[in-house]
């Protein structure tokens, strides 16, 4: 039995591999880590999209109600969650804290229309 499974008896009871049979499992290992390693890279490169995606959607909601509520646009993003002072008919918050970019570090601005700036 151990002659089939590649076993050698090293001093009565103790086993051992070859250096062939511990190169051979490396190598396959060395293999299935390539094929997964960029399946994991590329699902996390979706969910980074994906986020983003659910940020702009959810700041540009938060713009329309602005402007339903205010007439204008807001001047920046964090006229959303903060009441600027000068503004009448903010009913805010409309964003509970402002979404952090899953790209960059500078996050979301908003052009004179309300829509999202990367």
């Amino acid at each position: 039995m151990n002659r089939i499974l590649g076993l050698k008896r090293v001093n009565g009871s103790e086993m051992g591999c070859t250096l062939w049979e511990l190169m051979l499992v490396l190598g396959l290992m060395g293999i299935l880590l390539s094929v997964v390693v960029p399946h994991f890279s590329s699902s996390a490169t979706y969910v980074r999209s994906q986020i983003d995606l659910a940020n702009i959607e959810k700041i540009e909601g938060a713009v329309q109600l602005y402007r339903i509520d205010v007439g204008t646009f807001p001047v920046s993003i964090s006229d959303l969650v903060q009441w600027p002072r000068s503004i009448k008919g903010w009913r805010g918050p409309y964003l509970q804290a402002i979404p952090i970019s899953p790209y960059s570090e500078s996050g979301y601005q908003l052009n004179s229309l309300g829509q999202v700036i990367k």
